[in-house]
């Protein structure tokens, strides 16, 4: 959703500032800082293994009501949406237990062949797990939820049994997307190269 930046600034503004107060600065150059960056537990995420995937409750908690889900992977662009379904189309994946009067709770979805491919499109270490942010998007009038599996967090279990987290390398040089692309970033077209999965 867009929000009005004149009306953040007329709420936040003093009343007694005057125009030659206002310092006029351009965006180009800066970058919007990674969520990744900051501690995000109650975030809604995805967890891959090598084989399974997981989204964790605060995802769920976007889709109150939803139990089943379509995947949508654009290989190319390195994307994963969440679309939500009725459980009898087709290629619904039951992403939640329960539901009804029972309480709902998330589950692992198995899935060795899809992680396996997915592992093989990222190149990623099967020894390790991988944890990806979901932001809001919409296509058309469906409320869907976007995933960028190059913007991940590696998780690596320790001789001691201590979990420790790393960021890609190449994140070391900057702290996020360029503030003219963010926003392009996130915009979805399901005809440009999405395909869904199934349940083979």
């Amino acid at each position: 959703m867009q929000i009005d930046n004149q009306d953040i600034f007329n709420e936040i503004r003093p009343l007694d500032e005057t125009a030659e107060d206002q310092e006029i600065i351009d965006l180009a150059g800066y970058q919007v800082t990674k969520a990744e960056l900051f501690a995000h537990t109650r975030e809604p995420a995805i967890t891959v293994w090598a084989d399974r995937i997981k989204f964790n409750m605060a995802c769920l908690r976007r889709f109150p009501s939803v139990t089943h889900i379509q995947l949508l992977i654009h290989p190319e662009q390195r994307r994963l949406i969440i679309r939500p379904c009725d459980p009898d189309a087709p290629d619904s994946l039951r992403w939640a237990n329960g539901g009804g009067e029972k309480e709902r709770r998330n589950r692992d979805m198995r899935c060795h062949i899809f992680a396996a491919k997915l592992f093989d499109l990222m190149q990623w270490d099967r020894r390790y797990r991988y944890k990806m942010l979901g932001k809001p998007a919409v296509y058309g009038s469906e409320v869907l939820f976007l995933f960028n599996l190059s913007d991940f967090e590696l998780f690596v279990t320790t001789e001691s049994k201590k979990r420790r987290s790393y960021l890609p390398e190449n994140w070391r040089d900057y702290f996020g997307t360029p503030v003219e692309r963010h926003e392009e970033a996130y915009k979805i077209d399901l005809a440009d190269g999405y395909v869904t999965t199934d349940n083979a």
